[in-house]
């Protein structure tokens, strides 16, 4: 029974103090109305745990018995707890009793007003006359109160009032009706809280108070009433820990109770009652094993004792109950935070709730059948009416061991039976599996899931809900296929095959005939004959016979569903990767490859493993390409039921059980997929008729074997083995795919040029393609370039290519597609030029494609065939030459750094690393802006030169730096064009070297020396020194000349000047050689004044050093 196992709702929720509240008219008065909606309304967590209801002034509360009892020696209990007690506490008995009352301290009418506030009080005192409920007021006034001690009249009117209406001070309060009218209502709150802290307090004293008047052998009942209620009474006071303390003292006094048949339903109501509230209140003191360790307990104590056994369905209601309302505490404390695990979580709850809901049905259906007369009076007429929780509405108060009445104890049952029958216990069931469905789903436990998933599709169909039945089980049945437990297969497609039929679904009825009717299921031969008959019929478009062990109203109200559907046509398509019918199908090409002018050869196996012989209307195999589909199709004139006319034949679909069949289909490939694979995208085998009713079961991909086609990817093994004339389908293997390769290119490609290719050269090749073909090749297109390496940089791949003419631009282009060459003839051959010019060093692979078209003969005429050949080269790059610069001074000495506005001089030297002869045609200098050359007119040293290997060649340009330089100058790059001189229609070529970068210096002061190119013995020698100031400042020297031994000199030795900005400064003398030779000049030292650093040797770079004397010649005589 449900009632007795319910839960009442005063129990379940979480209770909180009662505060009423009077004086209130939230109807007519705003101002009221609105301080009715600050205690009633938001209220959040923060706000203390009270519950408020507005009462009437003169609202008559539950009387308080008056005679208070002394005494219980000759008590005797009629139960443990009243039903309506909880309810009363909660709803009905306020613990504060607050009235409102509208006067302002500054009331013309005071006195009048007092009364009637006193009046007012004495009322609500009167109906709450013998309940320790507080009473406060609360006086509703216009304007806040000033501070405590400045407003002698409110202390003086408070402390009246007071008197009047026989309050303490803490029992009169004000709420001012202003702008902050929340905060007035939380401190009040907090007032009201701490009263109703106080009521209960006093409330548990005075029922802890009666345990001394009570004895053991009588009064068990009330020791275990008396904790309860001391328990909810700390519960209302909000002290929990204190609250299940007295709940598990009145749960071992529950225990220690005599038990037998007449009393244990209200032992267990309780039982129930206290161990829920043990395990909620557990669940909120954070201590989950405290409560799973009760529940265990109270379940172990409680699940032998079943009772009556006309009425053990109560026992399993009970049961699940207890079960379900733990789940769902537990399910309670993991949103709050909990942390469950895999093996203890509320599911394990939720489906032994659902077990028991079984048992209870299973009971019912044994124990429980429907009343055949009407009792009067009727034993359950207050059954929602009991005064004691858990007692037999017949016998109320009743503890004794036997019943009062037998005959009416039989009619109590009896009738509890016959209400038991009107419940529909599905709709018990599946709540229960569907919520621990969704926690082993949550924690990860498949198999489980499933499990209840198939009770739950079970439930469904007992609940006469076919679809939601037929649903469940179609989610669950494809993982029960993959694990292969054939006999739970079994019972889940019997279900659904009788969902199917109930419901008139055709494909669902279909899919579970074909599965049923095969080898793999464990039904007995004769069930999957009639399945097989029944899948004929509907497929002829004809009614199926009806399932046995179907309700025949059921059974009737499917015909008509039936019926209506044979109306209209049916098409529908399967796909049998989703479950194992008895039909099976491979596909295999005859080869992994084939060439463009041959034909494919597919062939198709189909086994079926049912009782009788089966005929399909129509084989369709669907290719990546379906211009092949047209030539993949049998088509079966036969009605689904016709016979076979003899022997197999390809357009013949009658399968025989057990036999392969396999049909052939050849067609030639397109050209669009040469190089590329034709593959079986599906095979559809039809059954039935499109104009009636028509099932299309569709293989994705090659098929195989019925088991391993959803699973596993089946191995290709060797050729078919054929036995006593038929195919082994154990032999046959699945090829889905088979490339198309191109057909064989006749031609050569001739390719001429001269290794290696120079960096950044027009580099020449001669491409002749010659036929070989026994006709004309048409539409020869020629294509070639530089194949990409991903595993260079692409930086390091540019490369230029052209055809005929060496003419590129800027733009990279690494290879040329479809060059139309046209027609070639038979035994002819055709010549193109080819240039390519690497802009990087190092090796490049260069490919030569042709691609013709051929005519050929074939089985179906004349056929046109697409052919190509390809070839590679591995072309080396190399540099034709290497630059090296030499920076020098006007003497010819090496320079590490330059001054600015003085010349040097630069010298490149090209040497030929190539192996072919190198023709320069000129060369230049591009120099940056803070250089120039010093002659006016540059023109090239190197035009016209040719290099041969390990050559040289040199030239030499006199440059000088521009003021302001940085101190670190490029010089710009020098380019060179060139190419090989075998080549003579290749154009020339620039190649561009970047020139170092020097050091420069700033001198102040410049020196020239200017002298003749020689001089003669004996014979004067001028010298002329040029000073040039390079500042804009005067700047003073000295110099001094030292003396040599081979010249004699006339001028200053030492002397002091000075050189102005912009003005060269001329210093003579003049020399009087004494020696012939290669003589040293006399050294002139110099010395700038205010110059930091020292200046002779800077300047003496700059002047010659030596000069060369001649002899003095001989003088001949006359006679001679």
């Amino acid at each position: 029974m449900s009632w007795a196992s319910e839960l009442p709702v005063e129990l379940q929720r979480r209770p909180t103090g009662l505060v009423g509240l009077t004086g209130l008219d939230v109807t007519y008065n705003a101002i009221h109305k609105l301080i009715w909606d600050s205690f009633y309304n938001n209220r959040r967590s923060d706000r203390v745990p009270l519950q408020f209801k507005v009462f009437a002034g003169d609202h008559e509360y539950p009387k308080c018995r008056t005679n208070k009892r002394q005494s219980y020696e000759w008590y005797i209990p009629k139960g443990i707890l009243k039903s309506g007690w909880m309810n009363k506490h909660l709803t009905m008995v306020p613990a504060v009793v607050v009235v409102f009352f509208d006067l302002d301290w500054d009331e013309p009418l005071w006195k009048e007003k007092q009364m009637e506030c006193a009046t007012r009080v004495e009322i609500v005192r009167n109906s709450l006359q013998g309940r320790g409920t507080k009473v406060a007021v609360v006086l509703i006034q216009k304007n806040a109160p000033l501070p405590p001690g400045e407003d002698m009249v409110a202390a003086e009117r408070a402390a009246s009032l007071c008197s009047a209406c026989d309050l303490s001070a803490k029992q009169l309060y004000v709420l001012p009706h202003t702008d902050h009218l929340i905060g007035y209502t939380i401190r009040l709150e907090n007032a009201f809280y701490e009263l109703a802290q106080s009521y209960y307090h006093a409330e548990a004293r005075k029922v802890k108070s009666h345990r001394d008047f009570l004895n053991k052998t009588t009064h068990q009942l009330l020791f275990v009433r008396h904790q309860f209620k001391i328990a909810f009474f700390n519960e209302l006071k909000q002290d929990s820990h204190t609250a299940l303390k007295h709940y598990k003292q009145a749960y071992g006094h529950l225990l220690d109770l005599r038990m037998h048949d007449t009393n244990l339903l209200e032992i267990k109501t309780i039982a129930g009652f206290i161990s829920y509230k043990i395990c909620r209140l557990s669940f909120q003191h954070t201590a989950p094993l405290d409560a799973i360790a009760q529940f265990r307990k109270h379940i172990d104590f409680f699940k032998s004792r079943v009772g009556c056994p006309e009425l053990a369905f109560e026992h399993s209601a009970w049961m699940s109950k207890q079960f379900q309302v733990f789940g769902d505490l537990f399910d309670e404390a993991i949103k709050l935070g909990l942390t469950a695990i895999q093996t203890q979580h509320p599911g394990f709850y939720y489906q032994q709730a659902a077990n028991h809901s079984i048992s209870r049905k299973q009971l019912c259906r044994g124990l429980c059948k429907p009343l055949t007369q009407v009792f009067q009076p009727d034993p359950l007429e207050s059954l929602n009416h009991l005064d004691f929780y858990g007692q037999r509405p017949w016998r109320q108060g009743h503890q004794s061991i036997e019943p009062p009445d037998v005959q009416r104890e039989k009619e109590g049952i009896m009738a509890l039976q016959s209400l038991e029958v009107t419940v529909d216990h599905s709709w018990l069931i599946i709540p229960l599996l569907s919520s621990a469905v969704a926690q082993f789903k949550k924690y990860k436990s498949p198999r489980m899931k499933r499990f209840l998933m198939v009770q739950m599709g079970e439930e469904y169909y007992h609940a006469k809900d076919y679809n939601k039945a037929l649903m469940l089980l179609n989610k669950v049945t494809w993982d029960y296929r993959g694990e292969r437990w054939w006999p739970l297969l079994t019972s889940i497609l019997d279900i659904s095959l009788k969902c199917a039929y109930l419901t008139a679904k055709i494909q669902e009825y279909v899919s579970a005939c074909l599965e049923l009717a095969g080898p793999y299921v464990k039904l007995s031969n004769e069930e999957k004959t009639r399945i097989q008959m029944n899948l004929t019929r509907i497929m002829s478009n004809d009614q199926p016979e009806p399932e046995p062990g179907l309700e025949p109203s059921c059974v009737e109200n499917a015909r008509l569903l039936w019926q209506t559907s044979l109306e209209s046509p049916c098409v529908f398509t399967m796909d049998v990767q989703n479950f194992v019918p008895f039909v099976e199908y491979k596909a295999m090409f005859s080869s992994e490859t084939c060439g463009a002018d041959q034909e494919v050869e597919l062939q198709v196996y189909i086994r079926v493993n049912c009782q009788f012989p089966i005929r399909f209307s129509k084989l369709s195999v669907q290719l990546n390409n379906a211009i092949y589909n047209d030539y993949c199709r049998v088509t079966d004139g036969h009605g689904i039921s016709a016979a076979s006319d003899g022997d197999f034949t390809d357009k013949d679909l009658y399968l025989v059980p057990g036999k392969t069949k396999l049909y052939t289909f050849t067609f030639l490939p397109v050209k669009d997929d040469i190089n590329s694979q034709i593959e079986v995208s599906s095979m559809v085998l039809e059954l039935g008729s499109e104009t009636g009713r028509c099932a299309l079961l569709r293989w994705m991909g090659g098929g195989g074997d019925a088991l391993l086609t959803p699973f596993i990817s089946p191995q290709v093994i060797g050729k078919p083995q054929i036995k006593h004339g038929e195919i082994q389908w154990n032999s046959v293997g699945v090829r889905p795919k088979t490339k198309v390769l191109p057909r064989t290119a006749k031609v050569d490609l001739d390719l001429c040029h001269q290794p290696p290719c120079l960096l950044n050269e027009f580099y020449f090749l001669s491409l002749t393609v010659n036929n070989k073909e026994d006709v004309d090749i048409s539409n020869v297109r020629l294509s070639f370039g530089v194949k990409e390496d991903s595993s260079t940089n692409m930086a390091d791949q540019l490369i230029q290519v052209c055809l005929d003419t060496p003419n590129l631009g800027d733009k990279t282009v690494n290879r040329i597609s479809d060059i139309d060459v046209g027609t070639i003839p038979k035994g002819g051959q055709c010549t193109k030029k080819l240039y390519i010019k690497n802009l990087h060093t190092g090796t490049r692979i260069v490919f030569f494609k042709v691609e013709y078209e051929v005519s050929i003969p074939s089985r179906q005429g004349t056929m046109t065939c697409s052919c190509q050949k390809e070839e590679e080269l591995s072309l080396n790059t190399v540099n034709p030459f290497e630059v090296s610069v030499k920076l020098l001074s006007m003497k010819f000495e090496a320079l590490d750094m330059v001054q600015i506005h003085e010349p040097f001089l630069l010298s490149p030297e090209l040497n030929c690393t190539s192996p072919w002869t190198i023709q320069m045609s000129a060369s230049r200098l591009r120099l940056a802006t803070n250089v120039c050359h010093v002659d006016k007119d540059v023109t090239s040293q190197l035009q016209g030169v040719s290099l041969n290997k390990s050559e040289c060649a040199s030239e030499c340009f006199c440059l000088r730096t521009i003021n302001p330089a940085p101190t670190a100058v490029s010089l710009g790059t020098y380019a060179v064009s060139w190419r090989r001189k075998t080549d003579e229609d290749i154009p020339y070529v620039d190649t561009i070297f970047p020139l170092p970068s020097v050091d420069t210096e700033f001198i102040p002061l410049s020196v020239d020396l200017r002298l003749p190119a020689f001089g003669g013995v004996k014979s004067l020698l001028p010298l002329s020194y040029i000073f040039q100031n390079r500042t804009p400042y005067p700047q003073e020297l000295e110099v001094a000349m030292d003396t040599n031994d081979c010249f004699m000199f006339s001028g200053n030795k030492q002397f002091h000047f000075r050189v102005l900005p912009g003005v060269p400064y001329e210093l003579k003398y003049n020399l009087f050689p004494l020696v012939a030779g290669h003589v040293n000049l006399p050294k002139l030292n110099f010395t700038l004044i205010g110059y930091p650093d020292p200046i002779d040797p800077v300047l003496q770079k700059m002047l010659p050093t030596h000069i060369f004397i001649k002899p003095c010649g001989k003088v001949l005589s006359q006679g001679t």
